[in-house]
């Protein structure tokens, strides 16, 4: 069980009925339909409870205990002391708040301090110019680009950090 806490934000484990309060609320920053699904939900429950040695992922919550996103600690490989981060807020309401930022802070001194990795990747599309610059301001710089490679039409571009 992992539990982080931050200024306005904690990053924790989430149950089962926290996983489906945060896939409904979930809305796609690009407008496409979505449409909460109990059973899709228990099954992406499921999976994180089944990967959470190699790929852990919590949910981020206010301090008032409101979900409002999930951060994923990728495709962890201890003996090369190295993961990615995914991380998404449910909807509009949250973004440009330093949620974001936030997360990704904490996760970066989770990695280092808990995990015992050194490197940290991250994947973002050229067309989320939000999260761009959450990596920037947490300390990731840009180091490759893959021209249109991202599922939404963009370029996926390659950030990395040393913890």
């Amino acid at each position: 069980m992992i539990e982080i806490n931050g200024k306005s934000i904690v990053l924790r484990t989430m149950t089962q009925k926290e996983t489906r309060a945060l896939w409904r609320k979930f809305v796609p920053e690009n407008n496409t339909a979505y449409e909460y699904n109990e059973e899709v939900a228990d099954k992406l429950y499921e999976q994180s409870i089944e990967r959470e040695e190699w790929n852990p992922s919590v949910g981020i919550f206010t301090k008032t205990d409101e979900i409002i996103g999930e951060l994923s600690f990728d495709r962890i490989v201890y003996s090369e002391k190295r993961c990615d981060l995914s991380l998404f807020l449910v909807s509009e309401t949250y973004r440009d708040k330093g949620y974001g930022a936030e997360a990704v802070m904490l996760a970066k001194a989770y990695a280092k301090d808990k995990l015992g990795l050194k490197r940290i990747y991250a994947d973002v599309s050229s067309n989320n110019a939000r999260m761009c610059a959450v990596m920037k301001k947490c300390g990731f710089q840009h180091t490759k680009t893959f021209k249109g490679d991202s599922p939404d039409g963009g370029d996926r571009l390659v950030y990395f950090a040393l913890l």
